[in-house]
């Protein structure tokens, strides 16, 4: 008998490409000290929900961001998986939005599938592929249990409009995070974006 799954989502803290406004999927920033505090007030905001553990995909900023949150629940860190990365930007790596703007012609909002042909940008379907196997995987893996996903813009994104709604116009800040559970092949928005 398959059991519920309740997973937060959660954008990882703050680093300095971050700060500057960059575009940097790929990047392996830490965090900066705006991170490692919004981290802090992300577990603080989780914390009525007693979660089992911490997931994240292997990118510093977000192992970082997972190493605080279980520091500061009590609860451990399984893993840190590459499914969870953000997005590759290709050229447009360390561009600011405004950069792409004025070289490429186009608004870096939502999902932006309009960069899909840029050489080497990962496509929006591909990163909605990586979430659906995560999904699948944890509701085997995971059944009966509550964890937290640390994860990336793009990630949380496609998350979001795959399993709760439309993400038009919603901006996903450092460390805002959302909490959803699936059960019985449904999936019920726990508690909407909460931004830190």
């Amino acid at each position: 008998m398959v059991s519920d799954l309740l997973i937060a989502v959660a954008r990882h803290g703050q680093t300095d490409s971050n700060a500057r406004g960059l575009w940097v999927g790929s990047g392996d920033d830490p965090l900066n000290d705006t991170g490692k505090k919004q981290a802090v007030e992300l577990a603080q905001s989780l914390s009525d929900f007693k979660f089992d553990f911490v997931l994240s995909s292997d990118k510093r900023r977000a192992i970082e961001t997972a190493m605080i949150v279980s520091k500061t629940l009590n609860i451990p860190v399984l893993g840190h998986h590459s499914t969870l990365r953000d997005r590759e930007y290709g050229q447009l790596e360390g561009l600011t939005t405004e950069q792409i703007r004025d070289k490429y012609g186009i608004e870096m909002k939502s999902l932006s599938r309009e960069i899909d042909d840029i050489d080497s940008t990962e496509a929006v379907s591909s990163v909605m592929g990586r979430v659906r196997d995560f999904v699948s995987t944890a509701m085997d893996v995971f059944s009966g249990k509550r964890l937290i996903v640390i994860t990336h813009g793009a990630f949380i994104r496609s998350f979001y409009e795959m399993y709760v709604g439309n993400s038009d116009g919603i901006r996903f800040t450092n460390c805002s995070n959302f909490i959803v559970k699936f059960s019985g092949g449904n999936t019920e928005v726990v508690r909407d974006i909460v931004t830190i």
